[in-house]
């Protein structure tokens, strides 16, 4: 009997079609190949106004920022800062602590990383601020403890159909101020921001720049929340009326 020949695998046609049935499967699992080649790209967008405010002269600053991926694999957004210059001179730079959630929010939550699938967008009202030195805030959160005390005693001495506004011992105002004289930034001039979104990987990051002006009226409008710390206004609780609102504008050149 002669022996038989076996014919190597790649000339079966079952086993051309089996591969092609795998490949189908696999493939139908990926984005479009178009997708796939598009850059690692984000597009920031701001609105028109900035919101400036500072606790103890802390400075905040408000901005709302629309983070939209226009390219073809999915980001990691890592963080978000803003570095300040007034009159060509550095300032600050501010990061990102935290957002509101929806337009009708009134606390916000914190801001983690997060991802960006493609096309997928994502706009809030982004607050920028630092946060205390640890000795700061410890001192500061003893001190606004002492503030507090002192207030409601002189609340609750008042007589029951007579409730007013009370001011506490100069003392307990003392070392507020002080941090006031130490943190407070927002002078008149003219000012300048870049605002940074970190991305992973870093080729996706993004940096623009914008500007804005603050008269003398914005200043003193800022400062003059310091002559309400003795009520516990702007430390104790918050004002509703502890900002201004700037507009800005692209920055060129």
């Amino acid at each position: 009997m002669a022996n038989e020949i076996a014919l190597p695998f790649y000339t079966d046609w079952k086993f051309w079609s089996l591969v092609v049935s795998v490949l189908a499967v696999i493939l139908s699992q990926l984005p479009p190949i178009h997708l796939l080649l598009r850059p690692r790209r984000l597009e920031v967008e701001v609105h028109s106004r900035v919101q400036l405010t500072h606790r103890v002269g802390n400075p905040n600053l408000g901005l709302v920022v629309g983070i939209t991926n226009s390219g073809g694999r999915s980001l990691r957004i890592r963080s978000m800062h803003l570095d300040l210059v007034r009159d060509g001179q550095p300032l600050v730079t501010l990061h990102a602590q935290a957002y509101f959630e929806t337009p009708s929010s009134t606390s916000t939550v914190l801001l983690v990383p997060f991802f960006l699938k493609p096309g997928d967008s994502w706009a809030h009202a982004v607050t920028f601020f630092n946060n205390f030195e640890r000795q700061v805030d410890k001192a500061y959160r003893a001190d606004l403890a002492r503030l507090r005390t002192d207030i409601r005693k002189k609340i609750d001495a008042q007589p029951p159909d007579k409730r007013e506004l009370v001011e506490a011992e100069p003392q307990m105002i003392a070392p507020f101020s002080e941090l006031f004289r130490k943190l407070f930034i927002w002078e008149t001039g003219e000012y300048m921001f870049t605002l940074s979104v970190i991305a992973a990987p870093g080729s996706a990051s993004y940096t623009k720049k914008y500007r804005f002006t603050l008269y003398e009226s914005d200043t003193e409008e800022l400062r003059q929340q310091a002559e309400r710390y003795k009520y516990g206004a702007g430390i104790a609780y918050d004002e509703q009326d502890g900002a201004v609102m700037v507009p800005i504008t692209e920055h060129v050149g």
